[in-house]
């Protein structure tokens, strides 16, 4: 039996492995007593007797169990040592039809990265024997981790996934524990001289009696800690199980065209199960949050609101009504009013009757709400628009002096230069906090949605201010149309050319920004 004052001894012969039960209310250690019982001796013979799984699914809530062996191990060098053991385990997805000749480096992504938490208490089977060489015995601790195996980056032919675990035992971490309780100043030590003494009959300070320890003027040299060796054990290899999607879900929107002056988008939210399954699949929740709007379910009947019973390849869809919501003092716009929707689903698959895994898939996208300068005629679809043909049409009739169609080509050059983002497929999205102060950093949020065949760049800088020349030297003047048509109704000022803004820019110095930014962290991309 090894001490607990030898670390290295503790993990000498230890052996790590990983195993996915197939019933969630498994007992272990009735399957590790009746495995012993028969005879197993290795480890990997041992975790054979438990049913594991053989297959499992992207999105899926799976619990793992890792088993370490420990061998000839007493219970006082357990509980020294297992309170400073780290375990982590790692799922990856992997081809395994891949040869090893061809791709010596196999494809594999990672889809979990995870630590076992200290504070839970493992289970611990013991296993003492007898053999030719004396006694001794093997410690089986396991711990249970909750993983979430989401979808590979990578495109995978036959995707399976394996489980690598690891442990590595840190003994400074026992002597650090020992030591937190430091006391400052121990009883029956003198305090240290004060240098200022010869001050103290000083009438200038009065009765305060000035105070400087000697400690304080030497050079204080800082403690050296040795550093000791860190203990690895590694799963040797690991046991690749066939992993499939078992649903897929996407979301589609169309435009309501009403007459209401709020905007109204129709989503049609559709959940199918893959033909991978020979199983039923529960839908049981479906969960939409709109960030600035409300949110109507217009497929409320029967067999249509979950839970729903699906069997391979069926197909649910699930209709909604977008509203978004504006404040008191906003008024219809034309501009681009973009909201973010977070969408959630929730599935059980119903394997057997002792296993029962469940899904879930989440994800955030956007959704644009902006309206149409006519909302009766109705916005084209961005897909379908002419390059000369206008987004919508004008409700004003013309009038005497005024050209056929001077009026309109202004307003849809205007229209197509808001939609100029719009077209190149990219969708952005911007929030923070509802108020800042100055002096105060904050944090803003982009969301980027790129449905363009090309890839984008994206950066963003704080454009510099610049001093306005000769603010007051330009008067918006009236153009000559609006002279002919001069009306005893209050018309504002035109806005300033845009070509004046631009050698306003380009010919003044540039000064500190308004916004600061606080992250080192360049990205473009």
């Amino acid at each position: 039996m090894q001490s607990p004052d030898v670390p290295g001894e503790f993990l000498r012969h230890a052996v790590l492995d990983t195993v996915v039960p197939h019933a969630s209310n498994i007992d272990l250690e009735a399957a590790l007593t009746c495995a012993l019982e028969e005879g197993a001796d290795d480890l990997p013979s041992v975790l054979s007797y438990i049913p594991q799984r053989s297959v499992l699914f992207f999105d899926e809530f799976c619990t793992p169990r890792i088993v370490l062996r420990l061998a000839n191990c007493s219970q006082s060098s357990l509980k020294a040592h297992l309170q400073n053991l780290e375990v982590r385990i790692d799922a990856f997805a992997i081809d395994p039809a891949e040869a090893v000749a061809e791709n010596p480096t196999a494809t594999r992504d990672l889809i979990f990265s995870g630590a076992v938490d200290t504070q839970a208490d493992p289970l611990v089977v013991v296993n003492e024997f007898e053999g030719e060489t004396g006694e001794g015995n093997h410690v089986y601790v396991i711990w249970n981790v909750e993983t979430f195996l989401k979808r590979p980056r990578i495109r995978i032919q036959h995707p399976s996934v394996i489980f690598i675990a690891s442990a590595s035992l840190n003994p400074s971490d026992t002597r650090q524990h020992d030591s937190r309780e430091d006391v400052y100043l121990p009883s029956l030590v003198p305090a240290s001289t004060n240098v200022l003494q010869p001050l103290a009959t000083d009438p200038a300070f009065g009765q305060k009696e000035p105070f400087l320890p000697a400690s304080r003027l030497l050079r204080v040299v800082p403690a050296k800690y040795s550093e000791d060796p860190i203990y690895n054990v590694l799963q040797e290899s690991g046991h690749p199980t066939r992993i499939v999607p078992a649903a897929s879900a996407r979301i589609r929107y169309s435009r309501l065209n009403s007459f209401s002056g709020r905007p109204t988008t129709i989503a049609s939210l559709d959940f199918e199960t893959t033909p991978f399954l020979n199983c039923e699949v529960i839908f049981d929740k479906a969960d939409l949050r709109l960030s600035d709007g409300s949110i109507e379910l217009l497929t409320d009947g029967p067999g249509l609101v979950p839970p729903v019973t699906c069997h391979p390849r069926d197909d649910v869809t699930l209709i909604y009504k977008l509203t978004p919501e504006y404040g008191p003092d906003s008024r219809d716009s034309t501009t681009v009013s973009v909201s973010t929707l977070d969408i959630s689903l929730e599935a059980v698959i119903k394997v057997s009757e002792n296993c029962n895994p469940r899904i879930m898939m989440q994800w955030t996208t956007n959704i644009d709400f902006s309206m149409a300068l006519n909302p009766n005629f109705g916005a084209p679809s961005q897909a379908l628009q002419r390059t000369n043909r206008p987004t919508s049409l004008s409700t004003l009739t013309n009038q005497a002096g005024t050209a056929p169609g001077g009026a309109q080509t202004s307003r849809t050059s205007l229209r197509e230069r808001a939609y100029s983002a719009t077209d190149m497929g990219v969708t952005m999205s911007f929030s923070g906090p509802p108020s800042v102060v100055v002096g105060k950093p904050f944090s803003w949020n982009v969301f980027i949605v790129n449905r363009s065949a090309a890839p984008r760049k994206f950066a963003m800088v704080a454009i510099p201010r610049r001093k306005v020349a000769n603010a007051r030297g330009h008067v918006a003047r009236p153009s000559s149309s609006s002279m002919t048509n001069r009306r005893s109704d209050q018309v504002a000022e035109a806005v300033t050319d845009d070509n004046i803004v631009h050698a306003m820019q380009k010919s003044v110095a540039g000064q500190e920004a308004d916004l600061v930014s606080l992250s080192t962290d360049v990205r473009v991309g």
